[in-house]
């Protein structure tokens, strides 16, 4: 009784978030948006006392590039540190990503994931998103909440040529060299409200002069300039934020989904040599346990796949028994060809329970406008950009 109450709050604390309109006069919503006022006022003291001093960040003997965002939710972080990792890798630098592993096990402490070539720790341990790099095999992976102490680990270490912050854009007890921000394309800042009537972490306002790079995700393949700013909602809002802030190298990729594995019913081993074409007009179950599972449901349409059920979970969910046993009994009652999940959710699932039914992981694979107008101002500006007034 207890779970279906606090369900029935997340998912109307979810709905506002996503609500672009004004407040409503319920009760609720005023709660919300009382709760929204003070946590930007604490925001606002904080930043005020790591302007002034008050607080201090340190800096570690080596380049420090952060990617963040100013909203809670998926915008491509980890999609964005993988593929930033794999560029320094091939440009001859010894790159480690640091991550905060939210919800594993060590989140409080410090410790290797990866050492590049082999994974010592698995998701549940070290968390969702430093395993899923972890897995890459190409770079290390360190994850500690305390990045500061993470960094001094993975420079003991490793000795890197640079450190990669996944999320950490509000970490400011760190100093890094290099911010690079993404933003949404279609919803860059939400519905523009603080937590927890909306998804940001801080507003345009707060962050602007800690930006040195802004990369639009989900961007549309025909939106690569500014001067193709025209017509759409979405397309106002990126234009109002480039204009807000002129000084500020912008770039845009679209998040193109593909199958990353498939493992078919009755076989313990994904099959190599599946297209992701080969999807279209499959008839399939979802689930995903992620903060916005709609964009994972929008990018399997996006493959031709025709969605008979989408079962929700929150974000950084940890699957149980009872929770395979509904998306199987879904499957099953709507005889679907195949379930489909994110990669983000596979590396916490037990495959042994759905040995018996065909099973897609579905991942991102980041497309740039020109990626080599990206890597040249990365690799000219890792040891940092002349800071602009005002940032702590």
């Amino acid at each position: 009784m207890i779970k279906a109450w606090l369900d029935r709050i997340e998912k109307r604390v979810l709905q506002t978030m996503e609500n672009p309109g004004p407040f409503s006069p319920c009760c609720f919503d005023q709660v919300l948006a009382g709760c929204a006022s003070l946590y930007k006022a604490c925001v606002r003291l904080r930043y005020t006392m790591y302007g002034t001093g008050f607080l201090k960040s340190r800096g570690l003997d080596c380049p420090v590039i952060s990617i963040g965002n100013l909203a809670v939710g998926g915008s491509g972080k980890t999609p964005m540190a993988i593929w930033l990792a794999r560029m320094l890798v091939e440009n001859g630098l010894r790159p480690v990503v640091i991550s905060r592993g939210y919800r594993g096990a060590l989140e409080k402490e410090a410790a290797v994931v990866s050492d590049g070539r082999q994974v010592f720790l698995d998701a549940k341990t070290c968390g969702d998103e430093p395993y899923m790099m972890a897995m890459e095999k190409a770079f290390p992976v360190v994850v500690g909440k305390d990045r500061y102490k993470a960094g001094l680990m993975a420079l003991e270490t490793f000795a890197p040529d640079v450190i990669i912050l996944d999320d950490g854009f509000q970490h400011l007890k760190l100093r890094r060299d290099l911010n690079l921000v993404l933003l949404d394309y279609r919803q860059p800042l939400g519905n523009g409200r603080m937590l927890p009537a909306g998804r940001l972490r801080e507003t345009l306002g707060m962050a602007k002069n800690r930006i040195d790079a802004i990369v639009f995700t989900r961007s549309p393949p025909d939106v690569f300039q500014l001067d193709a700013f025209h017509g759409s909602e979405s397309q106002s809002a990126a234009n109002d934020i480039s204009e807000k802030l002129p000084s500020v190298p912008v770039f845009f990729c679209t998040n193109e989904p593909f199958v990353a594995q498939l493992f078919p019913a009755g076989s313990d081993n994904d099959t190599k040599n599946f297209q992701s074409w080969m999807l279209k007009g499959k008839r399939a179950v979802l689930f995903s346990g992620l903060a916005r599972n709609a964009v994972f449901a929008h990018s399997v349409r996006d493959l031709g796949v025709n969605i008979s059920d989408h079962l929700e979970f929150c974000d950084h969910c940890r699957y149980n028994g009872p929770d395979f046993k509904r998306i199987l009994d879904r499957a099953r009652a709507l005889n679907v060809d195949l379930i489909l999940t994110t990669r983000k959710d596979w590396v916490k699932v037990n495959p042994a329970y759905f040995r018996d039914v065909t099973v897609a992981v579905i991942d991102i694979r980041l497309r740039f406008s020109n990626s080599q107008d990206l890597e040249k101002f990365i690799l000219d500006n890792r040891f940092g950009r002349p800071q602009r007034q005002g940032c702590p």
